[in-house]
Parts: structure tokens; sequence; C-alpha cells
């Protein structure tokens, strides 16, 4: 009798772990998609502080180093988040055995949505376009 109520616990233990595995999975991308906005926020906030007080007149027009500061943290923050969504679907495909599972959770939507607003905000700051 205790071998039939052990067999059946087993499958229901099964999925609780992985329930649990891809909570944890979806709490590291959070994670990624704190980390990469706030290197995103700050490179923005930079680039664009500095580009207003040159144009402003009170830096010389010559201090551009923050600006390309500010870009590099906003690439760095890019692809920060980049790679939490690669390694968060890898790690969603290994942990249903192979099998195509879904993966548009709110928040991995959310970083698909910040990186796509991020590579905007960029190129557009390299090319001179400010909002």
């Amino acid at each position: 009798m205790s071998d039939e109520a052990s067999a059946v616990a087993k499958p229901d233990q099964l999925e609780l772990a992985k329930m649990r595995t891809s909570l944890a999975l979806e709490r590291t991308l959070l994670a990624w998609i704190r980390t990469g906005l706030t290197l995103i926020g700050f490179g923005f906030t930079l680039s664009k502080f500095m580009h207003d007080m040159i144009r402003t007149g009170h830096f010389q027009a010559t201090l551009h180093y923050p600006r390309e500061v500010g870009i590099a943290m906003m690439a760095i923050g890019i692809i920060g988040l980049t790679g939490g969504i690669l390694d968060y679907r890898r790690r969603m495909k290994r942990l249903h055995d192979g099998i195509e599972h879904p993966v548009w959770t709110a928040a991995f939507m959310v970083s698909v949505v910040l990186i796509a607003l991020s590579v905007y905000a960029m190129i557009s700051m390299i090319i001179g376009i400010y909002f």
C-alpha cells in the first residue's frame, strides 16, 4: 500500500519541483530586468543630461565622453538583458526536456519590449536625434 502511495505522490512532487524551478527562473529574469533597466536608465540620463548641458553652454562642446559612457552603459544593459532572456529560454526548454513550452510570461514580454525601446533610444542618441 505504501508503494502505491509513493508512486502516486512522485508525479506530483516532480510537477511541484518543476513549478518551483520555473518560478525561480522567472525571478532570475526579473533580476536581469531590474539590472538592465538600471543601466539603461542611468546611461540614458547621463547622455541626455550632458547633451543638454553642452547645448545650453554650461560645458564646452569638446566634453563628449560622458555621452559615450552613457551610450556604453545602455549597450551593456541591453546586452545583459538579452543574455538573461536567452538564458531563461534555454533553461526553460531544458527544464521541460526539450519540449517547446510557452515562455511568453509577463516578465518575458516586458523584457522584450524594454530591449526594443532601449535599442531605439540608443540608436537615436548615436545618430543625434534627442527626445
